[in-house]
């Protein structure tokens, strides 16, 4: 069997890009576009290609620079699903106007190529130009409102702590390969677990490394530049952004920190750190700040694209809770409120972007009695962010469940009073929101708004799912688990 064929969802993302970049080159005043149908066929052909991959098992090609394994394959399914909305939503908005989506959709299927490459990624080399591929794309992207400061500012700020993050991981690339004189990192964790190192080594090469993946997941003490890009990025970016850099950071803090600096436990199914460094107080300090900080910042802001912006860096807390317990249901779960998030934040932003359309602004006071004038997209806004902050007994209540029992159970019960916190908190901020929407409500005066039937349908096209998700929660967890089997020592 070739190794090509185990990389076919990259290569159909990258001939669609190509088929894009051409159809562009090639323009000439035709009336009639199918950039669109063409991105969404590509991504169809690329989602089609990973499921049937699954019956390959997992398996490294190219001399061990990509592992192709479960894990891997859900996160391309993801990121592929992901792709396909964000795509699917942009024929909805105005922020993006029809003569400028054919560089957007290029950009987006660039994005997700890299992120499909990190998701496979096990040589720190590809590791790297992985995470500047999709650093660089992104600042693209959050630039794109070009006629907007904000949008401006927020790829300036992408642009400078993108490349901390990336000095930060080469540094710790370097100090890694100059102690195990190798670039894969299961063979770094062969060398590391038969050759004791010292701690300071130990901590030095973990600090800078998971600094780094802060930095992509938006945990502190690197969040600060979250809530900037996806105030200031267009709507739909901020969608995809706030889901797919996320992802792709947890998809690679997981694999580097479970296959580099963790090893088997005593009971199957757990891991236990390696060596002398136990990194799992340091995650779960980062965890309880990144929740109660970005809980407490939510509550306070003016603008609903900031206020889900620090309520997507408590979600980033609350998942890093999965990480320091090291067993499977932990990651699972992990795994599963990355697929709510995809409905709920894409959902969320989706649904401020019609506002905007209309009411060209995203401050709470002008929200004002929208849920008089467009009932169904208020109740989903709602809907969507309770998902995301997981009050029951919406889907996403599981996921948090499972999270603050596990690290119960695991002997952490700080860290789950502190997720326990951030939950309400960040519920009170959705009510904060829901309350302006209902604003004056018997008073208002204004018309309804006209909305279309493609607009509803869309809208429909991410609530269902995301019921489902709650629906079937076993069926999912069954499949997540078997997407966990990634470690190949």
């Amino acid at each position: 069997m070739s190794e090509f064929v185990l990389i076919m969802p990259e290569i159909f993302l990258a001939l669609t890009l190509a088929f894009i970049v051409v159809g562009e080159v090639t323009h000439y005043g035709e009336q009639v576009r199918l950039i669109t149908l063409t991105s969404l066929v590509g991504l169809a052909g690329a989602f089609v290609q990973t499921i049937i991959l699954y019956k390959y098992g997992a398996i490294q090609i190219f001399g061990g620079v990509l592992s192709i394994d479960g894990f891997a394959l859900f996160f391309k399914l993801l990121f592929i699903l992901l792709a396909a909305l964000t795509i699917g939503s942009v024929s909805h908005t105005q922020e993006i106007t029809e003569g400028r989506r054919t560089e957007y959709c290029a950009l987006v299927l660039a994005a997700t190529l890299a992120m499909c490459l990190l998701a496979s990624a096990a040589d720190l080399i590809l590791i790297f130009l992985s995470f500047l591929f999709l650093n660089v794309v992104s600042y693209f992207l959050a630039a794109y409102g070009r006629r907007s400061v904000l949008s401006t500012e927020a790829a300036v700020k992408a642009l400078v702590f993108g490349s901390v993050a990336s000095a930060l991981f080469l540094y710790a690339s370097a100090i890694l390969f100059a102690t195990t004189h190798s670039l894969n990192i299961y063979e770094i964790h062969k060398y590391l677990a038969s050759s004791s190192l010292s701690a300071p080594v130990l901590m030095t090469t973990f600090m800078l490394s998971f600094l780094a993946l802060c930095t992509q997941m938006g945990a502190f003490p690197m969040y600060l530049f979250l809530p900037d890009v996806l105030e200031g990025s267009p709507t739909p970016v901020s969608g995809f952004l706030s889901v797919g850099s996320r992802a792709a950071g947890f998809a690679i803090a997981i694999r580097f920190l479970m296959v580099v600096f963790a090893q088997p436990g005593n009971i199957r199914g757990q891991w236990q750190p390696l060596g002398q460094l136990d990194w799992t107080e340091i995650v779960s300090g980062v965890s309880a700040l990144t929740m109660v900080v970005g809980s407490l910042l939510a509550f306070r802001q003016k603008s609903a694209k900031r206020l889900i912006g620090y309520l997507v860096v408590a979600e980033t807390g609350f998942l890093l809770m999965g990480l320091p317990v090291l067993d499977e249901l932990g990651i699972a779960a992990i795994l599963y409120n990355l697929i709510i998030d995809v409905f709920a934040l894409v959902g969320s932003f989706y649904v401020i972007s019609f506002f905007y359309d209309e009411l060209q602004s995203d401050r709470l006071e002008s929200l004002q009695g929208m849920l008089k004038r467009a009932v169904a997209e208020s109740v989903c806004l709602v809907m969507f962010l309770l998902c995301l902050v997981g009050s029951p007994p919406m889907p996403g209540f599981l996921g948090k469940f499972i999270l603050v029992g596990v690290a119960v159970r695991h002997q952490r019960p700080v860290l789950a009073l502190f997720g326990i916190f951030a939950m309400v908190v960040s519920t009170a901020a959705v009510a904060r929101l829901a309350y302006q929407l209902m604003g004056r409500f018997q008073e208002s005066s204004q018309k309804p708004l006209v909305v279309n039937f493609s607009r509803r349908t869309f809208l429909m096209v991410l609530v269902v799912p995301m019921a489902l998700l709650g629906i079937f929660a076993d069926l999912v967890f069954k499949w997540v688990g078997q997407s966990l089997g990634f470690i190949l020592w």
